[in-house]
């Protein structure tokens, strides 16, 4: 099998970034030969998403005594741009709303191997699905997490969805408020404005002790008795590695969540040579790049053409592959859905109509196609001679022989006036790439092996996704697995 170009600069930029940060670890790791401050505590976590939280909470309630470093001067990572929805089988919200759902975890753990195309890791994936319903039901009891439960939100449309409910939106945000407040009354450390440079080890067995961590006094050095857990999520804010990873077309998007999400988790442990595994897997969606508008549902109603006034995608797509298609497809990353006024009164779109007037997000309108081709900047000859040919294809029953086919399962017409044309992008909403991890959240080396005091979690670890995810499935694994490395590092102190 004959090696990529793209494959030998991916592997050379990987090794010098490697190189450059065991240099920093070589110099950093003795922690003696130092003289920057030290404090000791079980277990070190770096960064604030709902994965890190969740681990120091259950820690905290295990007995142990962990700290929690974040760059940022607040929780800034992707919880707090998410919906804010985790998934359950059979919790005791559901039960209390009597929901008769017919789920299963075996359903459950189907579902996610089937969206990652049989891609994520079995064991990971069994322990999702098996482990959810305790996880929510400990957020909702111990944390104190508010859910709205019974709404048939994601695909399979099973009632799995619980979103968290709060004053505060969107539901990410009110999600990670019940976790800081938890983590406030349990007195757990959070130490913000501290960027994690490098990772400790022990000179004489190379397990890895602590953090060391760049702060507007100067460094400091964070030690774990029980090792440091990698919560620095991926690295769709670092158009480098996606331009290395996932390639221009991936690191062109406009990011729809954090932009400090930069991939730490994995360049820092580089020096240990872990096994990384999907760091060409990304997920991504619609998104107004400037104002951040968000197209969701609107990306799947009418017909999408790019600046050139071409047609460019099957709008039969989901929302995921229209995104892709717009960056991979377009010449600038571009698209333009039109629709007519019926589609546009849509209860459906509701929101996203909302959103993009909410953020002053154009949206163009007159009352011809032609008028709106101009208002647009768009060929008023060449949409209204793709609006009349998906009219006549749509009205004969031939959308598959349009070029591209549209393979829509209840297409739209594009006849009543006034008409809209929403401009789009596809944008990045988070890589699924970082060191494989076992169900213990352990770091696994390239030959498989634990990395003695090196777990990750949430998007900063690797193995559980690819291609795509269930909704909500996020959110709950980085939970799941947050609550295992807590409870093996208890059984550890035993």
């Amino acid at each position: 099998m004959q090696t990529s170009r793209r494959s030998i600069l991916k592997g050379s930029l990987l090794a010098t970034m490697a190189t450059g940060f065991a240099s920093a670890s070589l110099t950093a790791n003795a922690a003696e030969k130092t003289a920057a401050p030290q404090k000791t505590y079980d277990l070190v976590i770096c960064g604030l998403g709902i994965g890190g939280i969740v681990t120091a909470i259950r820690a905290a309630q295990d007995g142990l005594k962990p700290v929690i470093l974040e760059k940022m001067g607040s929780a800034a990572g992707n919880t707090v741009y998410s919906a804010g929805f985790m998934l359950g089988v059979n919790t005791k919200m559901q039960q209390a709303k009597g929901l008769q759902t017919g789920d299963t975890v075996e359903k459950f753990y189907e579902d996610m191997m089937k969206v990652s195309q049989g891609r994520g890791d079995p064991a990971l994936t069994r322990l999702v699905a098996e482990k959810a319903d305790e996880t929510l039901n400990w957020l909702h009891d111990y944390v104190g997490v508010q859910y709205n439960v019974g709404a048939k939100l994601v695909w399979p449309m099973l009632q799995r969805a619980h979103l968290t409910t709060g004053e505060q939106k969107p539901g990410g945000k009110q999600l990670m408020t019940y976790l800081l407040n938890k983590a406030k009354e349990l007195n757990i450390p959070i130490v913000y404005n501290a960027k994690v440079v490098a990772l400790l080890d022990n000179p004489k067995n190379g397990d890895v002790i602590g953090a060391r961590v760049k702060t507007r006094k100067g460094f400091e050095e964070y030690l774990g008795k029980l090792g440091v857990v990698m919560a620095t999520g991926g690295f769709s804010a670092n158009k480098m590695m996606l331009t290395m990873m996932s390639g221009v077309p991936a690191a062109n998007m406009p990011v729809r969540g954090s932009n400090t999400v930069t991939g730490e988790s994995i360049l820092l442990t580089g020096p240990y040579f872990p096994k990384v595994v999907n760091v060409d897997q990304y997920h991504c969606g619609p998104i107004h790049g400037p104002t951040g508008a968000n197209p969701l549902n609107i990306v799947n109603t009418g017909i999408a053409v790019s600046k050139q006034t071409q047609r460019y995608t099957d709008e039969g797509k989901t929302y995921v592959q229209m995104a892709r298609d717009t960056a991979a497809l377009t010449k600038d990353n571009w698209g333009y859905m039109i629709v007519d006024e019926d589609t546009h009164n849509l209860p459906m779109l509701k929101n996203d109509w909302f959103s993009y007037e909410s953020k002053k997000a154009p949206v163009y309108k007159a009352d011809t196609i032609e008028g709106l081709a101009k208002e647009a900047g768009l060929d008023p000859v060449e949409l209204k001679k793709i609006v009349d040919e998906y009219n006549a294809a749509l009205q004969n029953g031939k959308l598959g022989e349009l070029t591209p086919p549209n393979t829509h399962k209840n297409p739209r017409p594009i006849l009543k006036a006034p008409f809209y044309a929403v401009p789009f992008q596809g944008g990045m909403t988070a890589t699924f790439g970082g060191p494989l991890i076992n169900t213990k959240g352990q770091v696994l080396d390239t030959e498989g092996r634990p990395i003695k005091g090196l777990y990750a979690v949430g998007n900063a670890a690797g193995g559980l996704f690819y291609d795509n995810y269930v909704g909500g499935a996020q959110l709950t694994s980085a939970s799941v697995i947050g609550m295992a490395i807590a409870d093996h590092m208890k059984a550890l102190m035993q």
